[in-house]
This record gives structure tokens, C-alpha cells and sequence, in this order.
């Protein structure tokens, strides 16, 4: 059987290595000229810098066993905040805090307006701005639901799917914020020693590094008359390359590979701007990471790498991460501001900064959502040998575990490990 792998990102690593026994000659194609996609590292000034705040987290003890023994990881207690009003606050968001820390008024409407939301708000749940509605009420939806989630996708609250709210929002209201059940709250994750977050596709890669071929990018994939095999084209720096697979995995966007295989998906992904600034401070803060709700900041988040793993990071320097994907309004010098604005730096410590942009970032939940994953589904019901693994390919928000849980179950359905069961691509 000759197995093809679409991209050589977590999802598609992960794949490759639990696969590589049994298919020793299967194929992973990459058109970046390096691995790792969304959960890469790179050394800048001495910092190991990952493009988001990454951590791993799960409450599988058998899947976090299997991914400590790929490579050395510490156990960090988790250091979180968001500021919001001019003041910060713990994340997640903890509902007395939150009351007593903001203006009085604030704190009333909040209050108010979740005691009376069944009055106001007795809404069909069909958008991500309903179902904040009747859990929470309008205040603390105008105050930091709306602004933060229309800021994250660009687009109303009232056209975000309430799917995504549901994956996301793991509380029943301010009950739950108030007593922060640690069921919905981690305390603790895993990172990496050395090398950043990257580290563990790099791990993944060690074991499959034959089988991976970089710049090697997919631009046509057709299917034999008697449907048996795939016909990839794949653009490369020595020319066009034709390979013949029996099975694929893809772990790219959605929408690009159905439309090579003719299907219009109408699901867009929002893009981001990553900025990294070298501080001239040893400490920005004592943060991993923070984010800015208000509307008015065009950051969502900052990572602070050093506070993750930072034993051999340079002592006199910081590294800051910036996230914005609100690109209309976007400039470095504005995020510099911003940042001063909140008090973590003075613009006369930035020594350089670099950007770098993410096309892919995120999957937008838009009202289309539903419709448009269902036509995904039923066309791909009709390729069983195609599978879809990772954030991009499946649409979704996923975490590192996730997807290396994923990868695994897939691995044993090609490989006849595991009984056939709710397909992945649906």
C-alpha cells in the first residue's frame, strides 16, 4: 500500500510516525522548506520562538505518557492574565476578581444582567452571541465575549457559529467562574527544555526524516478512472514530480484541497500577524502568556517565552510574542504602543523586531460553517481513502494532543490496528 502524506506539520509527522513500521516507504510531502507548520520554533537572538503561546495540556494520562517519552519536558505552573478595563485580571477569568477590580458600575451591570439574563435573553442558541447571552447576560458578552471573539475572527458576534462557543466556553455561567472548578481549569502544562515548543515535531521528524520531502508542494491530485489510485502533482525546486498513492492523509486547508479535487468549500481562515520583540529587560513580565480584550487594542495575545521554558535563554533579554489578527489596523510601532500603553514595556527597550505572517491562523466559524463542513463531509464520504488530520484539514480547533491522539487512531485504521469507526474526514 503506498501512503501519502500531505504536509509535515504536527498532524502530518505524528501520522508519518505512527505509520513508519508498518509502511517503511510511505512519502511526506512539505512545501515549506522545513517542518513542524503552526507548531514550529526558530532561534532569534538566542531565544527558542514559537509562533504562538503554545503549551500541552490533557487529562489522558495514557496519550501525556506516550508524549513525555518522546522527548524531555518540564511541568509549568501555569501564569496567565488578561487585561481588560485598564486593569488585569487572572485567566481564566475569575468572577469575584473580575467584580471587585473593575469600576463599580461595571461590576453592577455584570451582576445584573446575569441574575435578569432569562428575562432579557430567552434567545434560540444558533449564534455564538445568543449562547453568551443566555449564559452569561449582555454585560460581561459586551465587556469581554464580543469584543475579544469579533476581534479574533472579524466578523459580528451574531454570524459566529455557536459551535465554536461551545468548544471554547467550557463554563455553565458565573457560577463556575466564581468557584473555578479545577475540571474546567488547568493549572499545570508541559514544555518542551530546550528548542521550544518545535522541539517535539523535531522529535517526530528524527524518527522520520527519510520519508519527509521538503519544497515540495501539492498543485494537482486527480483519481484513476477505476478510482484506485491518486495522482499527485507536486512542484518542487527540481521541477514537477508525479506520484501515485493508494491512501492520503492531508493536513492541509480544507478549502485548497477539496477545490483540487473540485469541490468549492466556502470556509475562510483568518489570518494573523506574529510580531517578536527583543527587550532590552530581563523580564517583561511573569507571564507565559496575557491577553487584550477591549476592542480598542488590536493585539489578542502576547507570549513571553523566557517564562516557559528559559533556563538557557540570554539573562539580560526578553522576547515578547504578539498576535493580531485584526491585520486591517496593523502595524509594529501600534503594537509597541499598545504594549506601553498597558505598562509591560518602554518603546526605548525594543532593540529589534520581526514579523512574520500566518496565513492559516484561524478557521472562521461563520454561519456557513454548518453547511459548508456537511458538503465537505458527504463529498469525502465518497474518497474512504482519504483521510484528514490536524486544525487545518479538519477545519477545527485543535491542540498538539489532540491531534497526536488523532494521528495515532487514523494510523491504526490504515494499518488495520483498530476497527473502522466515525470516520475522520467527518
Amino acid at each position: 500500500m503506498r501512503i501519502g502524506i500531505l504536509g509535515a506539520g504536527v498532524a502530518g509527522l505524528s501520522c508519518a510516525y505512527f505509520l513508519r513500521r508498518e509502511f517503511p516507504d510511505l512519502q511526506v510531502h512539505e512545501a515549506s522548506g522545513h517542518v513542524g507548520g503552526l507548531a514550529r520554533s526558530f532561534r532569534w537572538h538566542g531565544f527558542d520562538c514559537d509562533l504562538a503561546p503554545h503549551r500541552l495540556f490533557t487529562s489522558d494520562e495514557a496519550l501525556l505518557k506516550e508524549l513525555l517519552a518522546l522527548l524531555p519536558m518540564n511541568r509549568v505552573t501555569r501564569r496567565s492574565r488578561i487585561f481588560l478595563q485598564g486593569v488585569w485580571i487572572r485567566d481564566p477569568v475569575n468572577a469575584a476578581e473580575m467584580v471587585l477590580k473593575l469600576h463599580p458600575a461595571l461590576s453592577l451591570k455584570i451582576v445584573w444582567h446575569y441574575l435578569f439574563r432569562r428575562r432579557y435573553h430567552r434567545l434560540p442558541v444558533d449564534n455564538f452571541e445568543s449562547l453568551i447571552l443566555n449564559k452569561f447576560g449582555s454585560g460581561l458578552n459586551e465587556l469581554f465575549f464580543k469584543p475579544y471573539s469579533e476581534k479574533l475572527f472579524g466578523i459580528p458576534a451574531s454570524e459566529i457559529s455557536a459551535d465554536w462557543g461551545r468548544r471554547k466556553i467550557r463554563v455553565a455561567g458565573l457560577r463556575d467562574m466564581w468557584r473555578r472548578d479545577t475540571k474546567l481549569y488547568f493549572q499545570d502544562f508541559y514544555y518542551p527544555r530546550r528548542g521550544g515548543y518545535g522541539a517535539i515535531c523535531e522529535r517526530l521528524h528524527e524518527d522520520v526524516r527519510p520519508l519527509v520531502r521538503l519544497d515540495s508542494k501539492l498543485i494537482a491530485v486527480s483519481q484513476s478512472d477505476g478510482g484506485g489510485v491518486y495522482r499527485c502533482e507536486f512542484a518542487t525546486v527540481e521541477g514537477t514530480r508525479i506520484e501515485e498513492f493508494d491512501v492520503l492523509i492531508s493536513t492541509l486547508p480544507l478549502p485548497f484541497f477539496a477545490g483540487l479535487l473540485g469541490l468549492d468549500l466556502r470556509l475562510r481562515f483568518r489570518p494573523a500577524k506574529i510580531t517578536y520583540l527583543l527587550l532590552n529587560r530581563p523580564r517583561a513580565t511573569d507571564n507565559q502568556w496575557f491577553y487584550f480584550a477591549d476592542r480598542e487594542f488590536i493585539i489578542n495575545r502576547v507570549a513571553e517565552f523566557k517564562n516557559f521554558a528559559g533556563d538557557e535563554a540570554p539573562a539580560d533579554h526578553t522576547v515578547l510574542c504578539c498576535e493580531v489578527t485584526a491585520t486591517e489596523d496593523y502595524s509594529p510601532a501600534r503594537v509597541i504602543a499598545e504594549l506601553e500603553q498597558a505598562e509591560v514595556l518602554d518603546r526605548r527597550e525594543v532593540l529589534d523586531t520581526k514579523i512574520i505572517d500566518l496565513p492559516y491562523a484561524y478557521p472562521i466559524y461563520d454561519h456557513s460553517y454548518d453547511e459548508q463542513t456537511r458538503r465537505a463531509r458527504d463529498f469525502f464520504a465518497q474518497h474512504p481513502r482519504i483521510h484528514h488530520v490536524g486544525r487545518q484539514a479538519q477545519f477545527a480547533h485543535r491542540d498538539v494532543d489532540e491531534i497526536f491522539e488523532e494521528a495515532k487512531l487514523v494510523a491504526g485504521r490504515i494499518a488495520g490496528r483498530q476497527p473502522p469507526s466515525t470516520p475522520d474526514n467527518a
